[in-house]
């Protein structure tokens, strides 16, 4: 098969899919859409709705913020604010806790290396 340029919009939402059991204080919802995905390498767009969280990242990974705003803190205190235009990098192993404050978009690149021997 040849491959195709794909084109996936942020505003119609049109492929995406409602988030599964997603953490968090408030019980708010979110959803996403997968983008491309070829061995230890995932991209995808993230929506979540305002919530708060704490987290163990078990992957590497880099966001670009598209919309919205929250902040993170990492377990030494230090607050991190995202919002639209930023890009936040969590490589594996980082801990902190998300404060959504306006629900987020983000487009994301997953790097999930397999484990080594």
């Amino acid at each position: 098969m040849e491959p195709q340029i794909r084109v996936l919009s942020t505003g119609s939402r049109e492929g995406w899919r409602a988030l599964v059991n997603p953490p968090g204080e408030a019980g708010t919802g979110g959803a996403e859409a997968d983008v491309f995905a070829t061995g230890p390498f995932t991209t995808g767009l993230w929506e979540r709705e305002p919530d708060t969280w704490s987290f163990e990242r078990p992957y590497h990974e880099i966001a670009m913020i598209l919309s919205g705003k929250a902040d993170i803190e990492t377990p030494d205190g230090t607050v991190h604010t995202v919002k639209a235009g930023d890009v936040l990098i969590t490589p594996k192993g980082t801990k902190g806790t998300w404060r959504i404050s306006e629900t987020i978009v983000k487009f994301y690149a997953i790097y999930d290396p397999p484990a080594e021997d």
